[in-house]
């Protein structure tokens, strides 16, 4: 046998031990998951309240905080005032469904939301299979990249919570998949799901309005059917209480979650420096943000085409950036490590199956991250700080200074 052939099977063999590992230790989880008998410390509870709110008062009703309150403290089942508000701050589209199921006891809705979630959400993936068979992948490691996405460990860890980074997720595999198809509807249709997390998605679409335009204005579209079906919803009263709910998320550690543990810049300035002021951190990440998207804009504004690297950089800063950020949302970056195994294999850096492992790998990263405190903080930025590098890098003989002179 040759060493060639040694090394891809050697290869294949640690990728086979490390999806089995990954596959083990998710089903000792979620098992484990799955024995509470209280919903307290599942996210889901929250949407679950929203779904009472909107059957029992109607969808105008559930930015009310004061039934919020009630309705949070019911389902915990702890007295009123007990319980530490979570804001009910997603947008109107995503709560008709939660609704739907809020007339079930709140272990099947939790169940039949988890199983509906992945029927939602596996088959659309179909979009990513065909996007690298397009790129002349084998049908195996399309279909191993398929299967990694839907077990990428922020991703999953989402599905368990009951969270609903589904559509986030499922917009930026449209947005990676629609360019790497040349659709630009399907570009633009993602980034208006992403809108489900505004300060994110708006961060990633603002850039098409100065390069591939076409993308800026699918992505409008679609925000305009959200939004008209939101409206029609909740009416203009409800779409006032939707914005102060969004004005009172930053500085929320009174409303259930605690930004020290956010892996942004503003959780980042938290922790290495504590003493500083909130209202000085917070005007710092706004600054930061507000950069963020004038620099990206200009980046795209002054480069030829847009690159892999270009979308890895940009994916990464709309999460470092953004003023608000849940663990959860680091599904996202799924797309650049995709994108960067598709580049490395156009390039010829690396071949297809260490390319089609590399979303496996980074969920066991992040996995220890999840488990190992000394380096819980560090990963998460380390694999943000790597992937527009080592995409730029995967390409980098093909890359000329790709700025207009």
């Amino acid at each position: 046998m040759s060493p060639k052939n040694i090394f891809e099977r050697s290869l294949r063999s640690l990728f086979i031990a490390a999806l089995t590992l990954q596959v083990t230790w998710y089903a000792i989880g979620t098992h484990s998951f799955f024995q509470k008998k209280n919903p307290e410390g599942v996210e889901f509870r929250w949407f679950y309240a929203v779904g009472k709110v909107f059957r029992e008062y109607g969808p105008s009703h559930v930015y009310d905080l004061d039934l919020a309150r009630i309705y949070q403290a019911q389902v915990a089942g702890a007295p009123v005032g007990t319980v530490r508000l979570a804001l009910p701050n997603h947008p109107p589209f995503v709560y008709p469904l939660v609704a739907l199921l809020a007339g079930l006891d709140f272990r099947n809705a939790y169940y039949c939301y988890l199983v509906l979630i992945l029927l939602i959400t596996t088959p659309l993936m179909v979009v990513v299979y065909r996007s690298l068979r397009k790129e002349n992948w084998p049908r195996l490691e399309s279909l191993i990249v398929v299967v990694s996405l839907v077990l990428f460990e922020p991703f999953f860890t989402s599905l368990l919570r009951g969270q609903d980074t589904y559509l986030l997720f499922l917009g930026g595999l449209f947005l990676l998949s629609g360019r790497m198809l040349e659709k630009d509807w399907l570009a633009g249709l993602g980034l208006g799901l992403m809108l489900i997390r505004p300060q994110i998605g708006f961060a990633l679409a603002l850039p098409f309005l100065f390069r591939q335009r076409k993308i800026w204005w699918w992505f409008l579209a679609t925000a305009a059917v959200l939004g008209m079906y939101s409206f029609a919803q909740v009416g203009w009263t409800g779409a006032m209480k939707y914005l102060h709910v969004l004005s009172l998320s930053t500085g929320v550690e009174g409303f259930g979650w605690d930004e020290v543990g956010m892996f942004n810049l503003v959780g980042l300035l938290i922790r290495i420096a504590p003493g500083l002021d909130l209202d000085v951190v917070h005007a710092i990440g706004w600054g930061f943000y507000a950069v963020t998207l004038a620099g990206l804009g200009t980046l795209w504004r002054w480069s030829k085409s847009i690159r892999p690297w270009h979308l890895a950089l940009a994916v990464v800063l709309s999460l470092f950036a953004a003023p608000h950020l849940h663990y959860y949302d680091l599904a996202l970056l799924a797309i650049p490590i995709v994108g960067l195994g598709v580049t490395g294999v156009k390039n010829s850096r690396f071949k297809v199956l260490p390319a089609a492992a590399m979303l496996t790998m980074a969920s066991l990263f992040l996995l220890a991250a999840e488990l190992w405190e000394q380096v819980h903080n560090i990963i998460p930025y380390l694999l943000m700080a790597a992937l527009p590098v080592f995409t730029w890098l995967a390409e980098r003989e093909r890359l000329t200074l790709d700025v207009k002179t």
